[in-house]
């Protein structure tokens, strides 16, 4: 019985350590992509807020455009998506950007200065994504998010991944918001109604 018992054992010690090892492949390749969808994000987020036609009455005070990132529990996700804007981004169209971190309880309570673009720094429960829409749409504020799904949700602004990245629009949420884009995007973009 003890050789019996000792053949098994290492068959289900080999078992167990690749059911860990898969469970650490797969976390770290969520992570990854989630990543990925960021650093992408990061790279299309300023060229949609600078396709809003109507920027000029979204200045704030300092003559800026306030560019917010969302985050829902993972500051340290938004932090790093700060970073990437602050060290990439110093202009969209003619006017220096004001980039802050805020998390969904302050945006619910934003009053100004007026924004004019919204990244989601994480991927938000449904019923989050609802209050962001409503607050873009209530601001006429581009709302960005690089994760799949949530333009289909209602978010108005995101990626399209196949062969090759390109932007994303909800045209529904567009329309209800009152923003006027670049028609170049609608060539360009995918879009959802």
């Amino acid at each position: 019985m003890t050789r019996r018992g000792s053949a098994i054992q290492p068959s289900l010690v080999v078992l167990l350590i690749w059911i860990m090892v898969s469970a650490s492949a797969r976390a770290l390749t969520v992570e990854s992509d989630s990543e990925h969808l960021l650093q992408l994000g990061v790279k299309m987020f300023p060229t949609l807020v600078g396709g809003n036609l109507d920027l000029d009455n979204l200045i704030n005070a300092d003559g800026a455009l306030t560019l917010l990132v969302l985050y829902q529990e993972n500051r340290l996700a938004a932090q790093g998506v700060v970073n990437r804007l602050q060290a990439s981004v110093r202009i969209i169209h003619k006017y220096p950007v004001d980039i802050r971190m805020v998390d969904v309880a302050g945006l619910s309570a934003w009053q100004t200065p007026p924004v004019a673009g919204v990244f989601l720094a994480e991927s938000m429960v449904r019923t989050f994504l609802a209050t962001i829409q409503q607050f873009g749409n209530h601001k006429k504020t581009i709302i960005f998010s690089p994760f799949d799904g949530d333009v289909q949700q209602g978010i108005l602004s995101g990626l399209s991944i196949s062969t090759q990245v390109k932007p994303a629009l909800n045209l529904v949420t567009l329309r209800a918001a009152g923003i006027r884009m670049n028609p170049l995007f609608f060539k360009v973009a995918k879009t959802y109604e």
